[in-house]
């Protein structure tokens, strides 16, 4: 019994970082969508500004627009969770409850951007790894003002 606890030990210890590489490889397009859409909820949702936002978060520059989430980064993950030990793969979602979004609109200098503040509802595309890897949809439920 000990022979094969010293045995499997050595192995298992090889393994491990075996399976954090392939949690996180699964992962990548999650740890992507946070870095360029999550607002932390450690700042008040006023102080965020379109432009320092996407300067710094490198927000992709081919489209018009772009939408950042303000809420705890549990809320996101959570929205693919089907049930306690599975994931939706591959599908859109609704969200069952409105985000405060911030959505930057290119101006029309091209040089800055718009803000609007909202309550919305937001569609999801969960992906193949269960994971939020895109916003499909937005409905707006209410703006707010700044």
């Amino acid at each position: 019994m000990s022979s094969s606890l010293k045995t499997l030990g050595p192995l298992l210890v090889l393994l491990f970082p075996l399976c954090g590489l392939l949690a996180d490889s699964q992962n990548l397009s999650w740890r992507e969508f946070m870095k360029q859409h999550h607002l932390s909820t450690s700042w008040e949702f006023g102080d965020y500004r379109c432009n320092n936002l996407m300067r710094e978060r490198e927000a992709p520059k081919d489209k018009n627009y772009h939408i950042f989430i303000y809420t705890l980064w549990h809320q996101i993950e959570h929205i693919c969770i089907r049930n306690w030990r599975d994931r939706y793969r591959n599908v859109y979602i609704w969200a069952p409850y409105p985000f405060k979004i911030l959505k930057c609109d290119l101006a029309n200098n091209k040089k800055s951007y718009k803000e609007q503040r909202s309550y919305s509802y937001i569609e999801f595309h969960c992906g193949m790894s269960g994971f939020v890897d895109s916003i499909e949809d937005i409905r707006l439920l209410e703006g707010i003002s700044s």
